[in-house]
């Protein structure tokens, strides 16, 4: 890298630190792309890619003041892409884990089959409504109700503010209410999740 493309980037690391959009845009130009490919050559598929690359942007925009102008800001970019994209492959596994308990659970009150029955279908349908919650908010969901993590726990497994997380959660349990309307009494009261 020549010295000035150098004091470029620095030029517009100040300015992004200031809150310029505009070199937020040049930046996220310059990088998104290639972010995507190395978030790519790991994951295999393009969504997931694509989200991870916006996850990595959104974060830098509410640490742009953070930012040390004196470090490396390509190297600072991958390592907060690879970080992710360690993160939702572990949480793949979670998910993974998570669906086999949906496909498994049978709540102790299921005495006939008629119960178990329902109790299937209210599985099913539950997990059909989870499937349709977008990756980041999903993953915070199942670890804060399935896997039991605190808001803070979630905040820095994720690499983001606890607000953002409790957000989140609450987004992602009015769309369980709005989607599954009368199941999610019944949800309730099998104690499926801890709301």
């Amino acid at each position: 890298m020549t010295t000035e493309s150098k004091h470029i980037d620095k030029n517009l690391l100040r300015k992004l630190k200031d809150g310029d959009r505009y070199a937020f845009q040049v930046i996220f130009d310059a990088y998104s792309e290639r972010l995507f490919h190395f978030a790519y050559s790991y994951l295999k598929d393009s969504n997931n890619s694509e989200e991870i690359v916006q996850d990595v942007f959104l974060r830098l925009w509410e640490i742009k003041a953070e930012i040390d102008e004196d470090k490396s800001f390509k190297s600072f970019l991958y390592k907060m892409t690879v970080n992710r994209v360690f993160n939702h492959l572990k949480h793949q596994i979670v998910r993974q884990k998570y669906e086999e308990h949906l496909m498994n659970l049978t709540p102790a009150y299921s005495d006939t089959p008629e119960e178990e029955l329902r109790s299937k279908e209210l599985s099913d349908k539950v997990q059909e409504v989870l499937i349709k919650l977008p990756e980041q908010k999903r993953r915070i969901f199942i670890l804060s109700r399935l896997k039991g993590y605190s808001n803070a726990e979630i905040s820095e497994e994720l690499g983001l503010s606890v607000r953002t997380v409790e957000n989140q959660i609450y987004r992602a349990t009015k769309f369980l209410k709005e989607h599954l309307k009368d199941d999610f009494l019944l949800l309730l009261g099998c104690c499926l999740f801890l709301f």
